[in-house]
C-alpha cells in the first residue's frame, strides 16, 4: 500500500492566506442558498496549484540484482560463511524490536532500515534481458507491474456518485460552507511550520463536501460504480432483506473467521423460546430443544466486543454506535438453507420492569448494559430489518479487526527474518515475497500521522494512523477502543491452531449444514504444503540439515523470545516440522489475512449502526427509520473510498496467492517444475470454486486464490 500526493506548493504568508479565508468564509455565511446560483464567489488565491494532487493507492514495483543460489551455512564455504555473518551483523544494526510504542505490540523500530524499503515493492529480480530469457513464473494473465494498477485511485467511485445524485448537492445548504471548512484543512498544511509535509485524511474532501444528511431511498447508500469488473458488488446485492442472506453471511463471512457456533444450551441473558423458533414458517411445526438436540441450531455471538462496544463513543461519527448482538439460526428438518430465527442487538434485556420502563419509553439505561429484546421475522417488518443491521454492523466491524489484528499478529515475524535469514539462504527467496509491505504497511495503517512524505520513520502514538486514525470518524469505534480491540485479538492467535483448516469430515457438529463456503472452498493448505516440500527439498537432505541449521534456529528463537509470535515453534529438528511452520507461514500471510469487500456493501456492511436505541418488538417502524440507521451520505461515502485501501484488487490474480514477481527462482531452474505446479493447483481450485458458485443462490470469493493477496501488502 503507497499514498501518493503530488503538487507544488505556493508561497504565502500565514496572514494573506488568513485574511483570504475569512473574507471567503464571511460571503458564504452572508448569502442564502437561493442566491448561491446567482453570484460568483472568488476562491482564494492560495488554492491555485499549479498541478493536481491526484490520491492513489498501490504498492509499486522496482528491480533487484537475482538471488545468489541457496545455500545452508553449515555447508558453505567459509567465505561464504564469513559473508553471512556479515551480512547478519548490518541487519541486526538496521533491523530491530520495538515494544514501547503501543501496549501489546512489538513493532519495527526501524522502518526505514533497508530491508524493509526493499521488500515493500513487488521486486522484479536481475534484468529485463535476464528475465526475457531465463524467468518463468507464470502471471496468470495478469501484469503485476502494470502503471494503471500500480496505483488505484481511491476517489474513482466520487464524481459518478455525484454525478447520479447531483440534486442532493445542488440542495444542500451547507456546501459551500463546508468546502470552506476544508480550505481550512488546506491552508493550515500550506502555513504550517513543515513546508516539505502534506497532512491529510484521506476522507476529508468527502466528509466535509458530502451531504451530511440520511439517505431517503435504498439508492442513495449504493456507492459501488457502474463499472462491474473493476467494482464488483456483492453478489447478493438485490437481496439485502432477504431473511436467508443472514445465515449466509454466517456461512460465508468477510474474514477467514467463523463466529459460528453450535447452540447446544440456553443462555440466561438470551432467553430465545419456542415462540420464537416457531416464528420463522420453516420451523412452525419444530421443536427448539429437540432441533438443539440434533445438531440443527446455530449462534453467532459479539459478547466478546460487548466492553469494547459500549466504552467506544466517538464524538466525530455522526452518531455510529455498535452493538454486540446476537444471532440464532438453524436448519429445517428437511435441510436446505440456514435461516435466521432471532436477533437481541446487544447482550443484556431489561431485568425487571423498572428497567424496561425507563428503557421502553425514553432510552434511558446503564451504559454499561445496552439493553434490547429479541425479534423474530415475526415482528414489525421494518423493526426486523433494523435488528437484522445491529448483527450484520458487528459482522462487519469484526471482520475488519480481523484483518488488522493479523497485521499486528504476524508483523514481527519479518524483522526477526531480516535479522537472522541471509540472502543465500533457501527461505529467502521463497519466504520474501509473502512478506512484502506487511512492515511499511503495518506503520502507515497504525502507528504514523498521515503525512507526506513519510517523516524519518518516526512512530506516532498508535491512534493516529491512515486506518487507526479515520476509523472514529467513518464507524462506532473510537480510535482507542479500536486500537485496543485488535490487539485483544491479536493477542488470542496462535500460529498452529489458527492456521489448521477445519477438516469436515472431522467435525460432526456442522453435518446438518450442507454447504459452508469458508470451510468447503478452502483447499489451499494442502497446495502450499506440496510446494513447501518440494522446494525444501532441493536444499534440505535430511532432518540433521534441518537441525544443524543455525540460521534457522536464530529465526525461531527470535520469533518467539523477541517477536512474541504466539504457538511458533521455538526451534525446528525434522525436515517435516520444517515443511509444516513455513506452509502456515504462507498461509497466515495471504489466507488468513484475507478481507470480503463487505465494508464496502454500505447498505448492510457499514462499521457502525447509527443509533444508541435499539430495535423495540412492538413498534411500527418505516423504510426511512431503516435509512436513518444506516450512515448519513458523506460517512457512507468516505467508508466506501476508505475501504478500498483493504478490499480492493485491480484485477483477480494482481499480486495474489501462487504469484512470485519476474526473476524470482531464475537463480534455481529446478524450482520451475515445483512451481508451475503449484500454480496448476491453484488455478483449477479457482476454477472448482467458481463453478460451485454458479450452484449456489449467491457466490462467495474470499477462498479463490485469485482474490487472496500473496502477502499482506492491502
Amino acid at each position: 500500500m503507497s499514498i501518493k500526493i503530488r503538487g507544488k506548493r505556493r508561497t504565502q504568508s500565514y496572514q494573506s492566506v488568513k485574511r483570504e479565508l475569512d473574507n471567503f468564509k464571511e460571503q458564504l455565511e452572508n448569502r442564502q442558498l437561493s442566491s448561491v446560483g446567482t453570484r460568483t464567489f472568488e476562491l482564494p488565491h492560495m488554492l491555485s496549484i499549479s498541478k493536481p494532487w491526484p490520491i492513489g493507492l498501490g504498492a509499486t514495483h522496482r528491480e533487484l540484482p537475482e538471488y545468489p543460489y541457496p545455500s545452508l551455512y553449515q555447508n558453505a564455504e567459509q567465505s561464504n560463511q564469513l559473508e553471512r555473518e556479515a551480512e547478519l551483523a548490518t541487519a541486526k544494526e538496521n533491523n530491530w524490536f520495538d515494544a514501547s510504542r503501543v501496549n501489546g505490540a512489538v513493532v519495527h523500530g526501524n522502518i526505514l532500515s533497508e530491508d524493509v524499503t526493499n521488500n515493500t515493492h513487488w521486486v522484479l529480480r536481475g534484468t529485463q534481458e535476464e528475465r526475457d530469457t531465463r524467468a518463468q513464473e507464470d502471471d496468470f494473465g495478469v501484469n503485476d507491474t502494470d502503471p494503471g494498477d500500480d496505483g488505484t485511485d481511491i476517489f474513482e467511485a466520487v464524481p459518478e456518485y455525484v454525478a447520479k445524485h447531483l440534486w442532493a448537492f445542488i440542495l444542500n445548504p451547507t456546501i459551500l460552507l463546508n468546502f470552506a471548512d476544508l480550505l481550512n484543512i488546506v491552508v493550515q498544511n500550506f502555513t504550517d511550520n513543515d513546508p516539505d509535509s502534506f497532512k491529510l485524511e484521506i476522507i476529508d474532501p468527502i466528509l466535509t463536501l458530502f451531504p451530511q444528511r440520511k439517505a431517503i431511498n435504498i439508492e442513495e447508500l449504493n456507492f459501488f460504480p457502474d463499472n462491474q469488473q473493476r467494482y464488483p458488488k456483492q453478489a447478493y446485492d438485490s437481496d439485502i432483506f432477504d431473511d436467508d442472506l443472514m445465515g449466509w453471511l454466517q456461512l460465508s463471512p468477510a474474514s477467514p473467521y467463523s463466529r459460528l457456533k453450535p447452540y447446544t444450551q440456553h443462555l440466561s441473558n438470551f432467553p430465545v423460546t419456542n415462540t420464537h423458533f416457531r416464528s420463522t414458517p420453516a420451523f412452525a411445526n419444530d421443536d427448539l430443544d429437540t432441533a438443539m438436540n440434533e445438531g440443527r441450531v446455530f449462534i453467532v455471538n459479539y459478547g466478546e466486543f460487548h466492553d469494547e462496544f459500549v466504552n467506544s463513543r466517538p464524538t466525530e461519527a455522526y452518531g455510529a454506535r455498535l452493538h454486540a448482538s446476537i444471532g440464532l439460526f438453524a436448519v429445517p428438518k428437511s435441510g436446505g438453507a440456514l435461516k435466521t430465527i432471532a436477533i437481541q442487538s446487544t447482550q443484556d434485556q431489561p431485568a425487571d420492569f423498572g428497567e424496561w420502563f425507563w428503557w421502553k419509553f425514553l432510552n434511558i439505561q446503564n451504559p454499561a448494559r445496552p439493553l434490547s429484546q429479541i425479534l423474530t421475522p415475526n415482528n414489525d417488518y421494518w423493526s426486523w430489518q433494523m435488528a437484522k443491521s445491529t448483527l450484520t454492523t458487528a459482522h462487519s466491524m469484526a471482520s475488519v479487526v480481523d484483518h488488522l489484528s493479523t497485521h499486528i499478529y504476524l508483523g514481527p515475524i519479518p524483522i526477526a527474518f531480516y535479522r537472522t535469514i541471509p540472502k543465500q539462504h533457501p527461505l529467502t527467496a521463497l519466504l520474501e515475497t509473502h512478506f512484502m509491505s506487511l512492515i511499511m504497511n503495518n506503520h502507515i495503517g497504525v502507528f504514523s500521522d498521515v503525512q507526506f512524505p513519510l517523516q524519518d520513520g518516526e512512530y506516532g502514538n498508535g491512534y493516529d494512523g491512515l486506518l487507526t486514525g479515520a476509523i472514529e470518524r467513518l464507524s462506532g469505534f473510537t480510535s482507542e477502543a479500536f486500537v485496543e480491540s485488535t490487539l485483544r485479538r491479536a493477542s488470542e492467535y496462535h500460529f498452529i491452531t489458527d492456521s489448521t483448516p477445519v477438516e469436515r469430515n472431522q467435525h460432526s457438529e456442522f453435518d446438518a449444514i450442507s454447504d459452508f463456503p469458508i470451510h468447503d472452498d478452502n483447499g489451499m493448505y494442502p497446495i502450499i504444503h506440496d510446494w513447501v516440500e518440494s522446494y525444501l527439498s532441493l536444499y534440505y537432505a535430511n532432518d540433521s540439515d534441518v537441525a544443524e541449521d543455525i540460521e534457522l534456529q536464530n529465526f525461531c528463537q527470535e520469533t518467539v523470545n523477541e517477536a512474541g509470535v504466539n504457538g511458533f515453534p521455538s526451534q525446528i529438528l525434522l525436515f517435516d516440522t520444517l515443511v509444516d511452520t513455513v506452509t502456515r507461514l504462507i498461509y497466515w500471510m495471504s489466507v488468513n489475512h484475507a478481507l470480503d469487500r463487505f465494508p464496502s456493501f454500505i447498505k448492510l456492511g457499514s462499521l457502525g449502526y447509527y443509533s444508541d436505541r435499539t430495535p423495540r418488538n412492538d413498534e411500527v417502524k418505516s423504510q426511512q427509520d431503516w435509512l436513518n440507521v444506516c450512515p448519513p451520505l458523506n460517512a457512507g461515502m468516505g467508508l466506501f473510498v476508505f475501504s478500498r485501501i483493504f478490499v480492493d484488487l485491480p484485477n483477480k490474480w494482481h499480486r495474489s496467492l501462487g504469484k512470485y514477481p519476474k526473476g524470482q527462482f531464475m537463480h534455481d531452474p529446478d524450482v520451475y517444475q515445483h512451481l508451475s505446479r503449484f500454480q496448476t493447483r491453484l488455478k483449477n481450485l479457482n476454477t472448482g470454486i467458481e463453478e460451485k458458485n454458479r450452484q449456489r443462490r449467491w457466490g462467495y470469493e474470499l477462498m479463490m486464490p485469485s482474490s487472496i493477496t500473496v502477502s499482506p501488502w492491502n
